[in-house]
């Protein structure tokens, strides 16, 4: 019972001295000086040497040489604070907290903070912490244990709630706090002190989701207006997302409470909570406006470290979804085998096994769920703004066959769907090229042939492939930008491949029609054509969209929007294409003249697809017409005269009406 009043006595007696702290340093923030820096240092370095010092004592056996021990660290602690202070006094004078002094300070608050959590561990726990001391790997433990315990966990989320509500703050920073927050709150020490569980897992994920959706909305609308400042800010939130969730994914992996995953995700935590300070201290002018889309590095790093972080969610939930909520793994290699992977350490294997395992994630339903709950509700948040009712009903249709035709009929429906239903996306994606799947198959392309035909490529590209959603939406759209701002976006740009491309388009067909034989081969038992036990068909779907299309994705700030169209390697897209460009759909004009006298050109960089000799077709012919154009109807939006409009199978049978009405007596 004693131990109880301890512990909640110095979690109140820390909250109070941090919550005071940092509101002393942001009210003296532009007021700072010698004297001012010496109070904070001194006071924050003996809180938390006292801290090291209590813990050492209670955390080792007793006696005089420990005793002694643990007031020289308190000592040597405090040695180290005064003499940084007598440096300081001797340099520049100091009139306000700087960006350096701010993340100084925050790196003292952590101290402090961590300093807290390893002694309330030791004192909640008592003489177990001591087994916990030996050897380095136990140092690491205890560490990590007190990081992730409760104890530590309730006071942090405290004091950053204090924060959140007793602070001014911009939209941004509040989602910023309430993230960490959230997801502080969701840490496993709050549900199973032990492991990494399924209701702790699906909690995390569902609470980054949300986050995730209100930041890229935030991001979407502030093209050109982001501020540098914010974009640094957003570019380590997102870092630390990928962080934590690395830490989810290997405490799923092991099958047993294994310290490496706890002090990923203390480290992830950990480094939550110091970005927490620093954006609390850092009160600095926002600057001026840039806006992103010329500053690619910033993208990719948010959709570098968001797929990471969806990647490895997704991995920790597919397991526990096939393993009735239990872990059960020890490590890399069992969860590879879960997933069909290689079984092998040779680096070949390896070279394999990674892409497949990326591919093999993403192509569940788990992560394409979440995926798809991200990229749809920014689909919504578009169509809330769209006044084109075509255009609406596209995207609606869009989602609808993401979620029947990409993850509920390939996951959850009979399984006769497959075998008779022409819903494969392509050679493949739902299992080896066994031969009752032919027909399917083979329907599938003749219906994707008809389709393009009669309404062009967009009955596909941007209606029954998930790409529809993932560009979109309002993210997507914003980032067109990028196709005139990267180089090897700019050589790519109009109506036609470049003659550098078509080799590339032939290989990949080549290589699907020779592996989906050997596929064929296999199932019907005439061979065995395997890539160290793996399907070749299912490797090379999985390998190009479920992983080259993920690496492109992430890379579009660098190559342009739309990278799968423009850049011919996804088989299904040239397919379409082809029937797309003999069939009947094309984009006309009312008036050629228009389009000569528009000084703007908006429809061209409006283009998903960087279609940039739009307007010389329009005026030389009055209709455009191209094999990689998608009809994503963006152009459509965006000129500002209402000139360009879709023709397809409706225009054709309406014209044909009108022309036997005309012809009557």
């Amino acid at each position: 019972m004693q131990n109880v009043f301890i512990v909640i006595a110095v979690i109140l007696i820390m909250t109070t001295f941090i919550g005071y702290s940092l509101n002393y340093l942001r009210k003296n923030t532009n007021d700072f000086n010698v004297r001012k820096l010496a109070y904070m240092v001194i006071l924050l370095t003996m809180m938390g040497s006292m801290l090291n010092a209590l813990n050492y004592y209670f955390a080792t056996p007793s006696g005089f040489f420990n005793t002694i021990l643990s007031v020289n660290v308190a000592m040597f602690i405090m040695t180290i604070a005064i003499v940084y202070l007598l440096w300081i006094s001797t340099q520049k004078k100091i009139e306000k907290i700087t960006g350096k002094m701010a993340m100084a300070f925050s790196l003292l608050f952590a101290w402090n903070e961590v300093s807290m959590g390893a002694f309330l561990f030791t004192i909640a726990y008592g003489s177990d912490t001591r087994v916990l001391m030996a050897g380095t790997a136990g140092m690491i433990g205890y560490f990590t244990s007190g990081l992730n315990s409760f104890l530590f966990v309730i006071p942090m989320i405290s004091e950053m709630i204090f924060i959140l509500f007793i602070f001014k703050e911009s939209k941004i920073v509040k989602l910023i706090f309430g993230s960490i927050v959230a997801m502080s709150a969701a840490t496993p020490s709050m549900i199973d002190n032990r492991l990494f569980t399924r209701d702790f897992t699906v909690a995390f994920t569902a609470i980054m989701v949300v986050f995730m959706i209100l930041l890229f909305e935030w991001i979407a609308n502030r093209r050109n207006t982001i501020t540098r400042r914010d974009m640094n800010r957003l570019t380590w939130l997102f870092i630390i997302y990928g962080v934590m969730s690395l830490g989810v994914f290997i405490g799923v992996v092991y099958s047993r409470p294994f310290y490496l995953a706890w002090f990923v995700y203390g480290i992830g935590m950990l480094l939550g909570m110091i970005y927490y300070f620093y954006v609390a201290l850092d009160t600095a002018p926002d600057g001026r406006k840039i806006g992103w889309v010329k500053h690619p590095s910033f993208m990719f790093w948010v959709l570098l470290a968001s797929f990471a972080s969806e990647l490895f969610v997704s991995g920790a939930i597919l397991y526990f979804a096939h393993n009735g909520g239990q872990t059960g793994l020890s490590g890399f290699a069992a969860f590879s085998a879960f997933l069909g992977g290689v079984n092998s350490n040779s680096l070949p294997a390896i070279g394999i096994d990674i892409p497949y395992i990326i591919g093999a994630i993403t192509n569940s339903y788990v992560f394409l769920t979440v995926m798809g709950i991200e990229m749809g509700a920014l689909v919504v948040f578009r169509m809330r703004k769209l006044q084109w009712k075509e255009k609406r009903v596209n995207l609606s249709l869009a989602l609808v066959a993401f979620a029947l035709y990409t993850v509920f009929w390939p996951n959850f429906g009979p399984d006769s769907f497959y075998r008779i239903l022409p819903i494969w996306a392509n050679a493949g994606s739902l299992g080896p090229m066994y031969p009752f799947i032919l027909a399917a198959l083979v329907g599938s392309y003749a219906l994707y042939a008809v389709l393009a035909l009669l309404f062009g490529r967009r009955s596909y590209c941007s209606t029954l492939c998930p790409s529809a959603v993932m560009y979109g939406g309002t993210l997507g759209q914003q980032m067109i930008g990028f196709n005139y701002q990267s180089n090897i976006s700019k050589k790519n740009i109009g109506s036609k491949f470049r003659a550098a491309i078509y080799p590339y388009i032939s290989m990949s067909w080549i290589f699907m029609i020779v592996l989906s034989y050997l596929s064929f081969e296999n199932s019907s038992g005439f061979g065995s054509y395997t890539l160290y036990g793996i399907d070749p068909i299912v490797f090379f779907s999985f390998f190009i969209w479920n992983f080259l299309w993920y690496a492109f994705f992430i890379s579009i700030p660098f190559v342009g929007m739309s990278p799968c169209r423009r850049y011919g390697w996804c088989t299904t897209g040239t397919f379409v294409g082809f029937f797309s460009k003999i069939g009947l759909f094309k984009l006309k004009v009312r008036s050629p003249d228009t389009c000569v006298t528009c000084p703007t050109k908006d429809c061209v960089s409006a283009c998903e697809v960087g279609l940039g000799d739009l307007p010389g077709q329009f005026i030389k012919q009055g209709f455009f017409k191209s094999s990689k154009c998608v009809g994503a109807g963006s152009c459509l939006e965006a000129c500002p005269y209402d000139n360009i409009y879709f023709y397809d199978i409706r225009n054709f049978l309406k014209e044909r009406k009108e022309k036997k009405i005309s012809q009557r007596p």
